[in-house]
């Protein structure tokens, strides 16, 4: 986290110059899930949605009334607050599904570093006995959680729904956030972090990427809350290179560098980026292209999985902003994969499944001088069988139903 600090310092400076960059889009949407199922405090695609529609809203203001340099800067101290405040949501929110309690403390301690707290030790040691796959996910659902809305803020800035100095920051923040705490591990990372004596007190994860790897591997051992470098056997330290080395293809990215994405006849708007994670049973790799025309927005991705030796195949697209009638909105995403069965780290067995997620929005437009154009009512459905999908907390077999809103904004 130190190193992270120092970076954030530096990236002040180099923010002053390229924050200023102008492009104008007439009217926005920003949605909100107000209730998603399973219905228990917020699910992580619930807190990601809702967080990113502040988030922007936030910054469109600043950028509405301060300078591009001072806009520059005061995004840099938010995304140094905020980031940590979704990617613990991510892991409280895999805990909670489970119905065990725990409180995110989202802020920085004096160890530079952020909890989730309120778990005991039992509970922990009593949830890997009884579910074992989601056990390792409550370690790297933080990471999915942060992987998951990059790609939500790669869609709106490749379909040009949003500006590029509103998101370019977060989007190249969180990035870094999540490469480097892969890639931590290549340097012998120990982060030294003495157990608190009250253990309500303690991190429920320690350095998420080192109790991931210690749960695939050696999930009977003596269960150990902080695991750090030296505590890793020599093929727990091979799996560490691995995620670190694979890490760094989330930096084949046009956006870093370039912006939106290409434009192509000035009719249509293309975008991609390759991307890698870890999952509850080893870690993926996948390859997405965004395209938008005058009348389509669509996202096609193809996904990688990987236990200990094996691999898995899988697909998926989304199509958006489909406007069959007047006020209508609607969005589909369809998902396939194979993965291993029960989730095991090291069968070759696979098992088939997919998803089907669909959202409905009926407008009602706002017809005055004011900047609001617009509100709607959402309803979104999610239909899956047993197969781990990024971003949805359930892992077994599942209908959910959620309810939101969306404003339009001028």
């Amino acid at each position: 986290m130190r190193r992270k600090f120092i970076f954030f310092l530096l990236l002040i400076f180099y923010t002053i110059f390229v924050i200023g960059q102008t492009d104008t889009i007439t009217e926005k949407e920003y949605p909100f899930v107000i209730q998603d199922t399973p219905s228990s405090l917020f699910t992580m695609r619930q807190s990601n949605e809702s967080f990113l529609s502040l988030y922007r809203l936030s910054i469109n203001e600043v950028n509405r009334n301060f300078s591009p340099k001072t806009s520059g800067l005061l995004q840099c101290v938010l995304d140094f607050f905020f980031i940590p405040l979704t990617h613990e949501e991510g892991h409280r929110s895999i805990l909670t599904n489970e119905q065990i309690g725990s409180i995110s403390r989202p802020y920085f301690n004096k160890n530079l570093a952020a909890y989730v707290s309120g778990v005991t030790n039992q509970q922990l040691i009593d949830l890997r006995s009884s579910n074992l796959p989601v056990f390792r996910r409550m370690y790297t659902a933080g990471l999915e959680s942060d992987y998951s809305l990059l790609l939500r803020e790669k869609s709106l800035l490749s379909w040009n729904d949003e500006e590029f100095k509103v998101l370019w920051l977060e989007y190249f923040v969180r990035k870094f956030s999540l490469v480097s705490y892969y890639a931590m591990g290549l340097f012998n990372y120990n982060s030294d972090l003495r157990e608190e004596s009250n253990e309500l007190n303690r991190d429920i994860a320690g350095f998420d990427v080192y109790g991931a790897i210690r749960a695939l591997h050696n999930p009977a051992e003596d269960f150990q809350r902080y695991v750090d470098y030296r505590d890793l056997s020599p093929e727990e330290k091979d799996f560490v290179k691995r995620v670190g080395w694979r890490s760094l293809i989330n930096l084949i990215d046009p956006t870093l560098i370039l912006g939106k994405g290409f434009h192509i006849k000035d009719k249509y708007l293309i975008n991609f980026n390759l991307g890698y994670t870890m999952s509850p049973f080893g870690d993926f790799m996948d390859e997405h292209v965004w395209l938008k025309t005058q009348s389509l927005k669509s996202h096609l991705y193809f996904r990688q999985y990987q236990n200990k030796e094996n691999w898995f195949p899988a697909v998926g697209i989304e199509v958006a902003d489909i406007k069959p009638f007047k006020n209508f909105i609607s969005s589909v995403s369809v998902h396939g994969w194979s993965q291993p069965k029960d989730f095991s780290f090291t069968q070759k067995e696979s098992m088939q499944g997919g998803a089907i997620d669909l959202t409905c929005k009926y407008r009602f437009p706002v017809h005055n001088e004011s900047r609001l154009k617009g509100i709607s009512i959402n309803l979104g459905l999610i239909a899956k069988t047993k197969g781990f999908l990024p971003e949805e907390v359930e892992m077994d077999k599942h209908f959910g139903v959620r309810i939101g809103t969306s404003i339009w904004l001028k």
